[in-house]
């Protein structure tokens, strides 16, 4: 069931995007088009029973499948499959003389690392064919294989390190898991309910009903308004706004699936977050104001203004650093069972202590050694794979806590990596591989490893046999990887992948290529700038983690200083004021009793506007196919 859930959700995906354009279904932590498909699952799996029990799914069952469901969704479009293609066929395909591309990168680019454009294997690729052509498999057949060796170290690193943080982050530090606590309705309807508690589904709740009509409605009568300019808008969608003059914008958008996740973390977190976000745009206006800018290129990918960015980035190290050292016993008690002292019971992980540890230390040299053979040098590959660390394990720390859907890292383990060694001191061999790494950049959300997090967690719900649990998350990759291949291929060479009008084909590739020309050209050294406010940052975290478990009714949480001005933040930042608002009444109201009573009218405003994307999705396919409408963004 879940391979084929992951391999519906990996076609689905592919072809609203690349076939309908249509929204993109999944931009999120939470992609719409899991939530859909398993909604409807869930819903199914009762009315099946009926019919017999060998149609019956436990808890444990939908919870196997739900963790395939949120590991392989990553695999199609803005995750793995359209970036990795887009950008290995990028520097050959788009080379010119104007953007100088051929002399600044071609000689640094090994055969393996990237296809030719033999045959006129990529213009056919993203142009399209003149008429039916055989799919050219020898010049993409090496390239990929090398970077499926490079992925499955990546994939068995993010796993290794999901399996390993569970225990201290589930157990001891008690993070709420928002996408997961959401999910968890889903698994008790689609299992006959809670026979432990009794307590009624939230299938029963009027309040559920009334929170799926609210956002649903809305999205039903504003695909009306396509058939017909009489039928007047209802823009829920927001617009940018500005405080200030030199403030950082924010968008007002009353996102129903933000809002509904958001609901269901802490007080102190959603209080952060918006917060940080008035005090460091604050910082930013002052700046502006004044006139004082870093000199250099960022990337769009990291926060507009580069001091904030550095210092968010800075403020996300200690975060994650700090979450390390707190769980430090259980981190020793993990190494020395890698070493064979029975000190650490992983009968409840999906992984042994031994396969993670080593298994993470095996992927580490691999990857180390895959770059290093592909041109980049020793201190380039050290930052970039810590860079890459941090975002990979904060952003699903802050997804785990914060349950923001829409989550961007700060910044970039590129940017980072290479305005820390100054990009005079790196060769352009180097930079060229930089480059490349946007290939598991996947939006900064952190690819694999927030899923696989996730997927850890759902172990929980396993009894037995978890071990299986890793197996099928790897599966659901590789079937992922399998079924976006065929289609991605299929269709470029049907249609040409630039007529997709898809993000990792079109602008986001050759952004990648065009930002790291720009530092190869830039001449300086070490920026003392920009790790001056990088260890501003850092401090300043510390301070915050300090007061947070110095004084226990400190009000804000840490989490806000690492992300406040992403683009994701700042499409999210209004919704999460709502939720904190909202839930700040209801505590004061009713305390947790209310709360609880309130959780299905949240719950259905997730359902409500999930629903309402993937009726769109059938009403595009339908009225609008080629010319559809994206009614899901950030």
């Amino acid at each position: 069931m879940g391979g084929v859930l992951v391999a519906w959700i990996n076609f689905w995906t592919t072809y609203a995007e690349y076939v309908v354009h249509a929204s993109r279904m999944n931009i999120s932590h939470y992609p719409v088009a899991l939530f859909v498909s398993y909604f409807i699952l869930a819903v199914s799996v009762p009315l099946l029973r009926r019919f017999g029990d060998r149609l019956a799914l436990s808890s444990a069952d939908l919870a196997v499948v739900l963790a395939m469901g949120f590991v392989g969704a990553m695999v199609p479009t803005s995750g793995l499959m359209g970036f990795l293609l887009g950008i290995i066929a990028t520097p050959f395909y788009f080379a010119n003389a104007e953007n100088r591309w051929g002399e600044y990168f071609h000689p640094h680019i090994p055969d393996w690392v990237a296809p030719r454009d033999t045959g006129k294997a990529l213009t056919y690729f993203f142009d399209g064919p003149p008429g039916e052509i055989p799919i050219p498999w020898e010049v993409w057949l090496v390239p990929m294989a090398w970077w499926l060796v490079l992925t499955a170290a990546v994939v068995y690193a993010s796993l290794a390190i999901a399996v390993i943080l569970r225990k201290p982050w589930s157990e001891h530090e008690r993070l709420v898991y928002p996408l997961v606590a959401a999910s968890e309705e889903l698994i008790r309807l689609g299992s006959g309910g809670d026979t432990s508690t009794r307590r009624p589904t939230f299938w029963r709740e009027r309040l559920f009903w009334v929170g799926m009509a609210m956002p649903l409605s809305v999205m039903v009568w504003n695909f009306a308004t396509f058939f017909s300019p009489l039928i007047p808008y209802i823009n829920y969608a927001g617009r940018w706004m500005t405080p200030l003059r030199g403030f950082p914008r924010l968008r007002t958008r009353i996102n129903s699936f933000t809002l509904g996740f958001a609901y269901l973390a802490n007080l102190e977190v959603l209080l952060s977050l918006w917060v940080f976000y008035l005090i460091v745009g604050t910082e930013v206006y002052a700046f502006n104001r004044l006139g004082f800018k870093i000199t250099g290129t960022e990337d769009s990918w990291s926060q507009p203004h580069a001091a904030s960015g550095w210092q968010s980035f800075g403020g996300l190290t200690v975060f994650v650093l700090w979450g390390l050292f707190v769980a430090r016993e259980h981190l020793s008690r993990v190494f020395r069972a890698a070493l064979g002292r029975r000190e650490a019971d992983d009968s409840d992980e999906i992984l042994s202590y031994q396969a993670a540890v080593w298994g993470l230390l095996v992927s580490v040299i691999l990857i180390f050694f895959w770059l290093l053979a592909a041109g980049m040098s020793v201190p380039m590959i050290v930052l970039i794979v810590f860079g890459t660390f941090i975002v990979f394990v904060g952003i699903g720390r802050i997804v785990s806590e914060a349950g923001l859907v829409y989550v961007r890292a700060p910044l970039t383990p590129q940017v980072f990596s290479i305005y820390a060694l100054g990009p005079g001191n790196l060769s352009p061999a180097s930079m060229t591989m930089s480059a490349f790494t946007y290939v598991f950049f996947s939006q900064g959300k952190g690819l694999f490893a927030t899923p696989l997090i996730h997927a850890a967690r759902l172990g929980e719900f396993v009894s037995g046999r978890r071990r299986r649990m890793a197996l099928a998350v790897v599966a659901a990759i590789a079937i992922g990887i399998l079924v976006c291949t065929v289609v991605t291929f299929s269709w470029g060479y049907e249609r040409g992948a630039y007529n997709f009008n898809d993000y990792p084909f079109s602008s986001g590739s050759k952004h990648a290529f065009t930002v790291t020309i720009k530092k190869m050209q830039d001449t300086r050294t070490v920026d003392i700038e920009r790790l001056l406010f990088y260890g501003i940052g850092a401090v300043v975290m510390g301070l915050l983690v300090f007061l947070r478990y110095r004084f226990p009714r400190w009000p804000l949480h840490p989490v806000g200083f690492t992300i406040p001005l992403t683009y994701a933040t700042l499409n999210s930042v209004f919704a999460v004021f709502l939720a904190w608002m909202l839930k700040f009444i209801v505590m004061r109201i009713g305390g947790a009793t209310l709360y609880n009573r309130t959780r299905p009218l949240c719950f259905g405003l997730i359902v409500g506007y999930a629903l309402g994307v993937g009726l769109s999705f059938l009403g595009d396919y339908v009225w609008f196919f080629g010319d559809g409408h994206g009614v899901h963004s950030w």
